[in-house]
């Protein structure tokens, strides 16, 4: 019985694209196929013409510049499992990874958001989380909040909203975090839900917003500042109505 879609953003120009999302579906597939209702991957590359030969794989190509928050988005309006996990496609998820996630979901009604860990990153060694198999509830970004990956009950965008699309790359994990803490929805990493993160394994054909440059990531983080302490209704906790996304 599916349990969970999955949403992926994918550039796919060259082989290289390709195979680094076709690697991360197949790695879906082979640890938790039974759970999976879809796949949905949302390519920037508006001449994508390629095929994963994957029955539960569905291409969406927007007519928009990449925008992450604005292509979960479009992922997240078409999904109808009880849970959703994404979005980055450098990812190679491991055996029982989905699988526990699942079962945290369904035994501890408490939790509402996810992260799984990756042993190679540097805030995800035993020094920060042992071998325990065990729930860590927490905010911080990077650390129990693990940007390229987490999983949600759906449920939860009927409280918070679709995710803000001013973000379209940086922060947008500390938005993300911000929504469900200032909402006292819980989130946590789960040390026996594991995942491979090829830091850099995406296409370098990204536009030039998106380059790890002190402007582009300035502007984005001065936008979570004053969102966050200036605007309302986020200032006082406050947030849209969850509605059908239109492109």
């Amino acid at each position: 019985m599916s349990k969970i879609d999955v949403i992926i953003l994918s550039l796919a120009i060259e082989e290289r694209g390709f195979n680094t999302t076709k690697k991360c579906i197949d790695s879906y597939i082979e640890t938790a196929d039974k759970l999976i209702g879809n796949i949905f991957v949302i390519e920037t590359n508006k001449n994508f013409n390629k095929d994963y030969n994957q029955p539960k794989v569905k291409v969406i190509i927007p007519p928009f510049e990449f925008n992450y928050n604005q292509f979960y988005n479009i992922g997240l309006s078409m999904c109808t499992s009880d849970y959703v996990i994404g979005p980055n496609n450098d990812l190679i998820i491991q055996e029982n990874c989905i699988q526990n996630i699942v079962k945290e979901f369904e035994n501890n009604s408490v939790i509402s958001s996810i992260s799984p860990i990756d042993r190679d990153w540097h805030r995800h060694t035993k020094l920060y989380f042992p071998n325990d198999n065990k729930l860590y509830y927490g905010y911080e970004t990077s650390l129990h909040l693990f940007g390229c990956i987490f999983a949600v009950r759906r449920k939860v965008f009927e409280t918070i909203g679709y995710l803000d699309e001013r973000f379209f790359f940086f922060y947008q994990d500390n938005d993300y975090s911000m929504c469900l803490e200032r909402n006292n929805i819980i989130h946590g990493v789960l040390t026996s839900a594991r995942v491979k993160h090829k830091i850099g394994g995406t296409s370098e054909h990204g536009s030039a917003r998106t380059e790890y440059t002190p402007h582009n990531m300035n502007t984005q983080g001065d936008l979570l500042g004053q969102k966050w302490n200036n605007e309302e209704p986020f200032k006082s906790g406050g947030f849209k109505k969850f509605k059908e996304y239109t492109l």
